[in-house]
C-alpha cells in the first residue's frame, strides 16, 4: 500500500505531511516527490537535514585542514552522489573550483541533477550515471582531480570488483592530491554496526551470515531471501583498512588521518550513544596502542574515517 503524504507549499519552504507529522524543508516539491519515489514518504524527511548534519560532520574537518594549508581552486570528484547532500555542502566551499560526481543509482543521479539546477550549484560540472562495470574504469584522465571523496561508499562496492574500483579513485587523483574515505564501517571491529548489527557476522561465509541474521534479527531479516541478502550494495561485509588503499598498499600514500582530526579524535567528538561515550577511554587506549606500534589507530574503531595524500611522483610531500 502506498504511503500517504501531502506536500504544502508555503513559498519560502515546503512542508511534507506524512505519518501524522510535519517536516519543513527548503527543497522543491519536485525534489521531495523524487525522494519519496526512491526512499518512501516515511524515510524522506531523514534526508532533509543531511547537508548540515552529515555534510558538516564528515567534511568539516577535511576542509578545515585543507583551508589551513592554503588549498584553493580544487578540482573535486565525489564518488556516489546519493541524494546530493554532500554535493550541496561541497558546492558551498570556497576552495572548490569544480565538482564532478556520479552514482550507480539512476534515481539518485536524477535527484542530484534536479538539485543542482534548482539550487544553482554552479561549480558542479557533471552529475553522471555510471553502471558498476563503468566504475572499474572511470571516464576521467589520470590525475584529473585534486580531491577525491568517497563517503559511505567502499562497504557497498561488490567484493569481486572492489579492488579495481578503489584503484580508480587513486588513478584519477593528481600526485600531491588528497583522498578522503569516510563513514566506512570497519570489518575488523568485532560488532557489525552498519547493517545487520550482530557480532562477527561480517566475517562469516554468506549463507551462514544470512542464517545468523534471520535468527538474530528476525523482524528485519526473516523475510529477506538469501539472494537479496548477498546482493551487490547490501554492505554487510563492511570494509577493511586495506580495501581503502590502492593495490600497492600504503606505499606512495601519506596517512593524514590523525593530523586532519579524523581517527580517534573524530570518533570522540562525534560519539553520541551513552555506550560509546562510556567506552571512550578503552577506545582511546586501543587507538594509542596501535599508534605506538606503528599501526593505524583507526583499526580500533567501528568506522574508518581516513584521509590520505598521494605522494608526488618526485617523492616527499608537504
Amino acid at each position: 500500500m502506498a504511503e500517504g503524504f501531502r506536500i504544502v507549499d508555503l513559498g519560502d519552504r515546503r512542508v511534507l505531511e506524512t505519518g501524522g507529522r510535519q517536516y519543513a524543508t527548503r527543497y522543491s516539491a519536485r525534489v521531495i516527490r523524487m525522494l519519496i519515489e526512491r526512499k518512501g514518504a516515511h524515510r524522506a524527511p531523514l534526508y532533509f537535514a543531511f547537508k548540515e548534519t552529515r555534510g558538516r560532520r564528515f567534511l568539516g574537518p577535511l576542509f578545515g585542514y585543507l583551508r589551513g594549508r592554503g588549498a584553493a581552486r580544487l578540482r573535486v570528484l565525489e564518488v556516489g552522489c546519493s541524494f546530493g547532500h554532500m554535493t550541496e555542502y561541497l558546492a558551498e566551499q570556497p576552495e572548490v573550483a569544480t565538482l564532478t560526481t556520479f552514482d550507480t543509482d539512476p534515481a539518485f543521479v536524477d535527484l542530484t541533477r534536479a538539485k543542482v539546477d534548482e539550487l544553482g550549484l554552479g561549480v558542479v560540472r557533471e552529475v553522471r550515471h555510471l553502471d558498476q562495470d563503468a566504475t572499474r574504469r572511470l571516464p576521467w584522465a589520470d590525475g584529473a582531480f585534486d580531491l577525491v571523496l568517497a563517503v559511505g561508499v567502499v562497504e557497498h562496492l561488490p567484493v569481486r570488483w572492489r579492488r579495481a574500483q578503489v584503484d580508480e579513485y587513486y588513478r584519477v587523483l593528481t600526485p600531491g592530491g588528497h583522498i578522503a574515505i569516510l563513514d566506512t564501517p570497519n570489518r575488523w571491529f568485532p560488532l557489525e554496526t552498519h547493517s545487520v548489527g550482530l557480532p562477527l557476522v561480517q566475517w562469516l561465509p554468506p549463507r551462514l551470515a544470512w542464517r545468523y541474521a534471520r535468527l538474530g534479527r528476525p523482524r528485519r531479516y526473516r523475510g529477506v531471501s538469501f539472494d537479496d541478502f548477498v546482493a551487490d550494495g547490501t554492505g554487510w561485509r563492511n570494509a577493511t583498512f586495506a580495501d581503502c588503499l590502492p593495490s600497492a598498499g600504503s606505499a606512495g600514500v601519506v596517512d593524514l588521518t590523525e593530523a586532519a582530526g579524523y581517527g580517534f579524535r573524530f570518533f570522540r567528538d562525534t560519539a553520541r550513544s551513552r555506550t560509546r561515550r562510556a567506552l571512550l577511554p578503552l577506545f582511546g587506549l586501543a587507538a594509542a596502542t596501535l599508534g605506538a606500534a606503528g599501526r593505524p589507530p583507526s583499526l580500533a574503531l567501528p568506522y574508518l574515517n581516513l584521509l590520505f595524500r598521494l605522494a608526488p611522483k618526485t617523492g616527499g610531500g608537504r
